[in-house]
C-alpha cells in the first residue's frame, strides 16, 4: 500500500467507522431484531445487549491475538515496532474485555436473577482480563525498553492461553449461558444484525489500534529527540 493510499484510508476510517456504528446501533433497537427463546417466546429488550456483548468479546479475543502474534514477532525479530503493536492492542483488549465483564452481568441479572453467578465463561473472561491487566502492569514496572519489551512479549504469549479457555469454557464445563447463544439458536434477521455489529466493532478496533500505534510512534520520536 502506497503512503498516499495509506493516508487516505486513515482519514476515511474514523468516518466510515462512525457511520457503520450508527447504523449498527439503529439495527440493534429496531423491532425486527428482537431475540426469541425456545417455543418462540420473546426474551425481552434486555437481551438486546447480546448484540454488544458478543462483538465486545470478539474484539477482546482479536486484540489479544494481535498482542500474542506481535509479541512472537518481537521475540523473533527484536524490532520495536512489534512491541508497539503488542502493547497498543493489549490496551484496547483490556478495555473491551472490561466491557464484556460489564455487559455480561447486566445480561445475567435479567437471565439468571443475579449479577454474578460465577458462570464459567464470565469467570474465564475475568481471568483473561486480569492476565492482560497484569501484562500492562509488567510493562509499566520495567523502565528499560528492551528488557520491558522482552518480558512483556513472553507474558503476552502465555496470557493468550486464556482466550481459547474462555471461548471453549461453555463446552468444557456446565454453563448458565442462555441456550440462544450456547446452542446457536438465533436465526434470520438477528443473525445479520449480530454480524453487522461485529463488523462495526471490528472497524472500531482498527481505528483505535491505528491511532494508538501512531501515538506510540510519536512518543518514541519525542523520546529519541530528547535523548
Amino acid at each position: 500500500m502506497s503512503s498516499r493510499t495509506d493516508e487516505t484510508v486513515k482519514k476515511a476510517l474514523p468516518w466510515v467507522t462512525l457511520v457503520i456504528m450508527v447504523i449498527a446501533i439503529y439495527l440493534v433497537f429496531s423491532p425486527a431484531s428482537a431475540i426469541y427463546g425456545p417455543g418462540g417466546v420473546p426474551l425481552g429488550d434486555s437481551f438486546r445487549i447480546f448484540y454488544f456483548h458478543v462483538p465486545l468479546a470478539w474484539i477482546a479475543y482479536l486484540a489479544f491475538f494481535v498482542t500474542a502474534a506481535s509479541s512472537f514477532m518481537y521475540l523473533r525479530t527484536r524490532a520495536l515496532k512489534w512491541d508497539a503493536f503488542a502493547s497498543s492492542s493489549a490496551e484496547i483488549g483490556v478495555i473491551f474485555c472490561g466491557l464484556v465483564l460489564i455487559t455480561g452481568p447486566i445480561w445475567a441479572k435479567d437471565a439468571w436473577g443475579v449479577w454474578w453467578a460465577w458462570d464459567p465463561q464470565l469467570t474465564t473472561a475475568l481471568i483473561l482480563w486480569l492476565s492482560y491487566a497484569a501484562y500492562l502492569m509488567v510493562r509499566s514496572a520495567v523502565p528499560e525498553q528492551e528488557r520491558r519489551a522482552r518480558l512483556a512479549a513472553v507474558f503476552g504469549i502465555v496470557a493468550f492461553i486464556g482466550v481459547p479457555l474462555s471461548h471453549l469454557s461453555v463446552r468444557i464445563w456446565a454453563t448458565l449461558h442462555p441456550a440462544v447463544v450456547r446452542g446457536g439458536q438465533i436465526e434470520g434477521y438477528p443473525v445479520y444484525v449480530l454480524l453487522f455489529n461485529i463488523l462495526a466493532f471490528t472497524l472500531l478496533y482498527a481505528y483505535l489500534f491505528s491511532t494508538k500505534v501512531d501515538i506510540e510512534r510519536m512518543s518514541e520520536e519525542v523520546r529519541q529527540g530528547l535523548s
